[in-house]
């Protein structure tokens, strides 16, 4: 249940609707940092690995016959198949095609990963490559180097999810940092199972959270605390079954002595607003970037 005499003393608040809307009211618009849009060295090493292969698809530009070019440059240099997914936006080496629905469900599967190919083995993939339509533009792109560093930003985008609660994390980084740097008895540990916890420090853990995995876990002086940290900008399911989650987690954590803090953040929590509140009725703890700002989170981690 939400800690109402913490948050008296620190925030003069009284009832979790004032807890609510306090939260609610200093919400961050966006977790936008520039390095959220695009991770490039990530990208960057993505491409270089295939540079050799990329330079010998230049041969296929304005090429009069690219199906026997194609062919030929894969006999001569086998290493080239492998770069033909990549190009596609596939990091699987195997795919599986479903190749007529005319007759029947037939599937035809292209192995990409290979060392060696026998004439057979070219000849269907010069196919496919035909058939998804890769062949076509690799003879009419001026680099393939530069439109694979395309595709690769454009998959890259699939992370942005994981980049999301970044500079959260590293917000609260910084501020364990600084209190471990005032308290030599504080030690936080970042990203392990709770398993890790309890073979290397001296705090009970309960079993069933054994290996569960954390964002952050300190030890002060015997004490442990769990902190979870999220950033939502939409709406959807997954906010409420989180909310659900840490609810259970913060009971079986402080069954066993523990505190748990949930630090979360976004505009999405103004569109859903019944989870939000039913999460801080039920934790002992919640705060956003704002009350990270003004030192709440050092203040709960001090708590005897």
């Amino acid at each position: 249940m939400a800690n109402l005499n913490f948050y008296k003393r620190h925030l003069n608040l009284s009832t979790v609707d004032e807890i609510c809307r306090a939260l609610s009211d200093t919400l961050i618009e966006t977790n936008y940092t520039y390095e959220f849009f695009v991770n490039w060295s990530k990208v960057t090493k993505n491409r270089d690995v295939f540079k050799y292969e990329l330079a010998l698809l230049k041969s296929l530009k304005n090429c009069q016959n690219p199906i026997s070019d194609f062919g030929d440059l894969l006999k001569k240099y086998p290493e080239v198949i492998k770069v033909i997914p990549i190009l596609l936006a596939c990091r699987d080496g195997l795919l599986k095609v479903l190749n007529s629905i005319e007759t029947g469900l037939q599937y035809k599967t292209f192995d990409f990963s290979k060392k060696k190919y026998d004439a057979k083995e070219i000849e269907d993939i010069v196919k496919f490559t035909k058939n998804s339509g890769l062949l076509d533009m690799l003879c009419q792109m001026d680099s393939a180097t530069d439109y694979l560093l395309g595709v690769e930003v454009g998959l890259d985008t699939n992370a942005r999810k994981n980049r999301s609660g970044l500079f959260l994390e590293k917000m609260v980084t910084e501020t364990l940092n600084e209190l471990r740097a005032r308290n030599a008895d504080l030690v936080f540990i970042e990203q392990k199972t709770f398993g890790y916890v309890g073979d290397n420090y001296d705090v009970k853990i309960p079993p069933t959270l054994r290996d569960r995995k954390f964002d952050y876990v300190v030890i002060n002086k015997g004490k442990a605390t769990n902190i979870e940290v999220n950033f939502y900008s939409g709406t959807g399911s997954k906010p409420s079954e989180i909310v659900s989650s840490y609810i259970n987690r913060g009971e079986v954590l402080s069954s066993a002595g523990w505190k748990f803090v949930w630090l979360t953040d976004g505009m999405g929590w103004k569109k859903m607003q019944r989870p939000f509140h039913i999460g801080v009725e039920n934790m002992d703890y919640v705060i956003n970037a704002s009350l990270l700002r003004k030192g709440l989170l050092e203040e709960i981690m001090l708590l005897s």
